[in-house]
């Protein structure tokens, strides 16, 4: 009876030392979790309008298409991926209002920056993304928009190999070739800053100006569903979107 109350304990802790509660953004309150910036001063955590209430505004980018960025080595939301687990990353858009009535045909990806120990040398970065022609920008008074990505962090291949599905690249091989000497594992092992981009990283675009916004960023770890008293409210409003 000894052994089975000890084992039942064991198998108890490592269900629970297994789950990780989500990394969220969910700009309730006036938090930015995560330093996230659509790139200006313009920036704005509005308290409603959000899906739902408080969410992070901007509308005065001008910009060839937004890109929202997190901040450089943000807890929570970068480092080692392996070790982290982390199987998921989503986050909700919408475009309120933009002088390039287009950009609801541009595609829609997530891009994971390693900066090499260097935040402010784009020369030596090395970044992969998701395959962008599976999602496009949210068009001009769409409403919010809900996007979501897999993130496959366990993939061991050769040099020069990414998953399935996900391209890379670095300052020199340009966009869409990751370049031949780097493995994914060791770019993932310490990823720098994280990148929504409302167009295909290897497309220009005509400068324009963009009123928009996010909410409910959530990066997913290994270890399945939380319990509900460890889940922010943002967490929890986003699995009921």
């Amino acid at each position: 009876m000894r052994m089975l109350i000890f084992l039942t304990v064991f198998l108890a802790f490592a269900v629970t030392a297994q789950a990780q509660t989500p990394e969220v953004a969910d700009f309730e309150g006036g938090v930015n979790n995560g330093d996230w910036t659509w790139g200006n001063s313009a920036d704005v955590v509005e308290s409603e309008g959000g899906n739902p209430d408080g969410f992070l505004h901007n509308a005065s980018l001008d910009t060839y298409y937004p890109i929202l960025r997190s901040g450089w080595d943000a807890e929570g939301w970068t480092g080692d991926y392996t070790t982290m687990g982390v199987t998921h990353i989503s986050g909700v858009f919408q475009t309120f209002a933009s002088s390039n009535q287009y950009i609801g045909e541009y595609y829609f990806t997530v891009l994971f920056r390693n900066h090499m120990g260097t935040p402010n040398d784009i020369e030596d970065d090395i970044f992969v993304y998701i395959d962008p022609y599976q999602y496009t920008a949210p068009g001009i008074d769409e409403g919010w928009i809900s996007y979501g990505f897999d993130f496959p962090y366990d993939f061991v291949g050769a040099p020069g190999e990414t998953p399935d599905g996900w391209e890379g690249g670095s300052y020199y091989s340009g966009n869409g070739t990751f370049p031949a000497d780097a493995l994914w594992h060791e770019v993932i092992a310490d990823i720098g800053r994280v990148e929504f981009w409302f167009n295909h990283p290897d497309w220009g675009a005509i400068f324009a100006n963009f009123d928009v916004g996010v909410d409910n960023i959530i990066l997913e770890m290994d270890g399945g569903t939380v319990a509900t008293e460890e889940s922010t409210f943002g967490a929890m409003k986003a699995l009921f979107r």
